[in-house]
């Protein structure tokens, strides 16, 4: 017997899946900016913006894991964490 799934959040989902990928792919960004910088004897980013963002791709795939898989309450507040900590993280190393 197949079950039907509830279509809700749609757009909300979407958007913080995007953000997810997105703070993943900075993090790997950050990652090899600072191999390469260390390999040259150059300043890289930093210990503590890789690692920050090492935590905030994390956070951001946790929240967006729970956003996907329920269709409750959890679903808005799990996006809402991926905006709010994608948001926190650029403002703090992208635009400060």
């Amino acid at each position: 017997m197949e079950t039907k799934r509830k279509v809700g959040f749609g757009i909300l989902r979407a958007v913080s899946g995007v953000l997810a990928v997105g703070m993943v792919l900075l993090a790997l960004g950050n990652i090899g900016v600072q191999f390469y910088a260390n390999s040259r004897d150059l300043p890289g980013p930093g210990v503590l913006a890789v690692t920050s963002h090492i935590v905030a791709a994390v956070l951001v795939i946790g929240a967006q894991v729970v956003a996907d898989r329920f269709n409750d309450w959890r679903a808005p507040v799990s996006c809402l964490a991926v905006l709010l900590v994608s948001a926190a993280t650029l403002w703090l190393f992208w635009w400060a």
